[in-house]
């Protein structure tokens, strides 16, 4: 199938901003939209927007291919129709923001970041509700049937998400899914809840529930147990913005950055930075150069400590034979040759 418009990473600012797809859809008026979807989120508040455009537009179908987590799913939900790939996963979740709380406090530090926490509480809430709302009118359910799933946090397979509502359709199209290294990073950087286990019973391919791929999957890269526990996702919030991406550029490590030619390293909300191992490699062979750099210095140092001592030892002779009746002219230059290649290194001592 030809796709109008594939969203595959970051949606926001820096990947598929609002604006971005608003170009891509004002050539695609009063013509039928086929938008592929496979991102693990991103902006709550382009995601929104991007969700408005598709009810704007009237004729779009959204195709959920891999892993469609966050702010993707909200999106989708402004597709006439959705179908899902049998082999995908789907994820939605609770809000989550940055909260800034760290060092010593006295009673009265203590108490505004108490009305603090508060305040951003409400203002989560309010978002879940919004975001529930916008669940529960694509499922036709009720708000208090969808509150839950956001709270519960969890990956559904393409069954479960037919069977929610989230989506109108399942298709045979896609692949069977790698979690390989690098989505596991991309896992860790955005905080996302394990794939759900699968309990170890023969599997029919035929039921509605996971394919007999999945157990092997699961056995082989994923713990056996289902997490049930709440998970944040990585939407960090700016300023109490809704943009709720947790990976922050940071600029400021310059020589870090020289090294690896890279613009900044991408920190996450924990303060954790993830590195390829090319890069690390980057980090340890310049560190190695450095050692054999400072290794050389201090044996510098050491050979211009020992011409020192043999030029103090011979000064001290030669101003001997000064003081004496021998010597003349030859001597003093000795002296002043002396004197000045001591000056030369002794800062160096």
């Amino acid at each position: 199938m030809d796709y109008s418009i594939s969203i595959d990473s970051h949606i926001g600012p820096w990947g598929y901003s609002k604006n971005y797809i608003r170009s891509q859809m004002s050539g695609l008026k009063n013509k039928p939209v086929n938008v592929r979807v496979s991102s693990l989120g991103g902006s709550v508040d382009d995601a929104l927007d991007i969700r408005q455009q598709f009810l704007d537009h009237g004729n779009v179908t959204c195709y959920l291919f891999g892993y469609v987590a966050s702010a993707a799913t909200i999106l989708a939900t402004g597709a006439r129709k959705t179908c899902m790939s049998r082999y995908a996963f789907y994820l939605i979740h609770k809000v989550s923001n940055w909260v800034d709380a760290w060092g010593n406090y006295n009673a009265d530090q203590i108490q505004q970041l108490i009305d603090d926490l508060k305040a951003n509480k409400l203002e989560n809430d309010k978002m879940d509700l919004v975001l529930a709302n916008l669940y529960a009118n694509k499922c036709r359910k009720k708000v208090d049937d969808i509150l839950p799933i956001l709270k519960e946090g969890r990956w559904l397979t393409a069954s479960e998400a037919l069977e929610y509502g989230f989506i109108d359709e399942i298709v045979e199209d896609g692949t069977k899914l790698n979690f390989d290294d690098a989505m596991k990073t991309r896992f860790n950087m955005f905080h996302l809840p394990a794939l759900p286990a699968v309990e170890s019973r023969t599997v029919n391919p035929d039921e509605e529930n996971a394919p007999g791929w999945f157990n092997n999957f699961v056995n082989k890269f994923l713990k056996p147990q289902v997490q049930k526990e709440e998970h944040t996702n990585a939407l960090q919030a700016q300023n109490k913005t809704l943009n709720h991406s947790t990976v922050q550029m940071k600029k400021d490590y310059q020589k870090v950055n020289s090294i690896l030619k890279i613009e900044g390293v991408e920190v996450d909300r924990d303060g954790k930075v993830t590195l390829t191992e090319d890069q690390v490699k980057a980090l340890n062979d310049r560190i190695t150069s450095l050692e054999q750099e400072s290794s050389d210095k201090d044996s510098q140092i050491s050979d211009l400590k020992k011409q020192n001592e043999n030029l103090l030892k011979n000064d001290a002779e030669d101003t001997a034979h000064i003081n004496g009746d021998e010597g003349g002219d030859d001597d003093l230059t000795k002296l002043n040759t002396a004197q000045e290649m001591f000056n030369n290194v002794k800062e160096l001592l």
